[in-house]
């Protein structure tokens, strides 16, 4: 049969016998008589009509009664009509916690796969002293970039509409993420390279298309943004012994020989976001919301593929515009381009 009635309905009515085949449907002040039709008797009307208390679904009330299917609809279509019948159905629903562990796991493959096999990361933990030092510097300026243009996603879900529970823990996390870029610009001192070049600089097309397209998730989905939160902040792990891909990135450059006035800001952000456990943020949202519709869990997962692609863009952007030595290192925007080769202990240049 069609599906045009609730799953299990609830007449919203109170039903009386007022003769041997008619029965009174009262609703407020307002009154209805309703007579059985084609081959139901009123015996069964009735007993349709009164096992239409929210309790039973419509097989088990065609079972009760003995009335089919098909004939349940033709009864109680005029009640949907007239606006009696209520659904007390529980709607199908998903675990948030079972949602967001479907979508780890399939963001740490994509990660292994893109990420940790390429090209970007195989030269910072399997060969560090070979990486060009721009690269390194890069790295730094791309999150400076990425952190001090973060108020563009992380604001969108300080009005999280769905749940009251996540917006004091969207606006918390603001907080103790904002001016984080302040930390990592001291990174630049010894390099000659200023706030005010910092902020009339652009970053790589590569930066900003990932921010865009957080951005853009913040604002249309912010559920799957919520879900990349614990990833971005410091839960990119090769494995566990290894710790967060931030610490593998300071032990590299620590192996290249990189200056210490410009690594120690970074390591200092680094401790500054584990201190907050800005890794687990998302499981500590989810763990917040209440069940989600049947299909959450797919959709996210659908975005999932775009999101570690162009995470992985990110760092390969990254290797592939500051390997190149010749290149300058800030990209400023109506001013000649900075360049340094500061910063390089060990003799290294």
């Amino acid at each position: 049969m069609t599906r045009t009635i609730p799953g299990k309905p609830q007449l919203l009515a109170e039903v009386s016998d007022t003769s041997a085949n008619t029965l009174e449907l009262r609703s407020g002040e307002v009154t209805f008589e309703v007579e059985p039709e084609d081959d139901i008797t009123a015996e069964q009307l009735g007993a349709v009509l009164r096992s239409t208390d929210g309790t039973a679904s419509l097989s088990e009330i065609s079972a009760k009664t003995g009335v089919a299917p098909d004939k349940l609809t033709t009864i109680l279509l005029p009640a949907q009509i007239a606006g009696l019948l209520a659904d007390r159905s529980i709607p199908e629903a998903e675990s948030p916690m079972a949602v967001l562990s479907s979508v780890e796991h399939v963001v740490n493959k994509l990660l292994e796969e893109l990420i940790f096999d390429g090209p970007f990361w195989r030269a910072i933990l399997e060969h560090p002293e070979q990486v060009e030092p721009n690269v390194y510097y890069g790295f730094g300026l791309e999150n400076w970039y990425f952190l001090s243009r973060e108020s563009e996603f992380d604001s969108a879900i300080l009005s999280y509409p769905s749940s009251d529970a996540i917006r004091p823990m969207a606006n918390d996390f603001y907080h103790e993420g904002h001016r984080h870029d302040d930390i990592v610009v001291r990174a630049f001192e010894g390099l000659g390279i200023s706030r005010q070049d910092l902020v009339s600089a652009r970053p790589l097309s590569t930066t900003s298309a990932l921010i865009k397209l957080l951005s853009w998730w913040a604002r249309t989905d912010p559920l799957f943004f919520i879900a990349t939160i614990g990833i971005l902040e410091g839960r990119l792990e090769k494995a566990e012994s290894e710790g967060a891909y931030y610490d593998s990135f300071l032990r590299a450059a620590a192996a290249a020989g990189i200056a210490t006035h410009f690594v120690e800001p970074l390591r200092q952000h680094a401790k500054v976001n584990a201190g907050h456990d800005h890794g687990s943020v998302s499981r500590e949202f989810f763990a917040a919301l209440p069940p989600l519709p049947v299909g959450t869990e797919a959709r996210l997962i659908g975005k999932a593929h775009l999101f570690v692609e162009s995470y992985a863009e990110f760092f390969n952007g990254i290797l592939e515009y500051y390997g190149d030595p010749g290149r300058p290192l800030v990209r400023t925007i109506g001013s000649s381009p900075v360049t340094t080769t500061a910063g390089v202990e060990n003799g290294r240049s």
